[in-house]
């Protein structure tokens, strides 16, 4: 809401994504269906947007007077810092935020 999607597409992803069910196939063998409580559907073109929307605000606070760099591609973060302590501040923010 906060960049300003409309509340129809928002309604939309919640109920795309808010009851989603899996099975896992290994060899001839499935397994019964198991619900998806959390995160995105993986391969999902989507994915990769609702990702980037959801640490906007992380990234934008840890750019915030801090020295570091910072990675992101498709859903992985990959953080640089100048030392441990540097590292844990950077972590303990992003703990906050998520």
């Amino acid at each position: 809401m906060k960049i300003n999607i409309p509340n129809e597409l928002l309604t939309v992803l919640e109920n795309w994504l808010g009851d989603c069910h899996t099975r896992i196939k290994w060899n001839d063998v499935t397994s019964v269906f198991i619900r998806i409580d959390f995160g995105v559907r993986q391969g999902s073109v989507l994915s990769f947007h609702l990702f980037a929307i959801y640490i906007d605000d992380m990234v934008t606070r840890l750019h915030a007077g801090q020295r570091f760099f910072i990675v992101l591609y498709a859903d992985d973060i990959l953080i640089f810092a100048r030392s441990i302590q540097e590292l844990q501040t950077i972590v303990s923010i992003c703990e906050l935020e998520l």
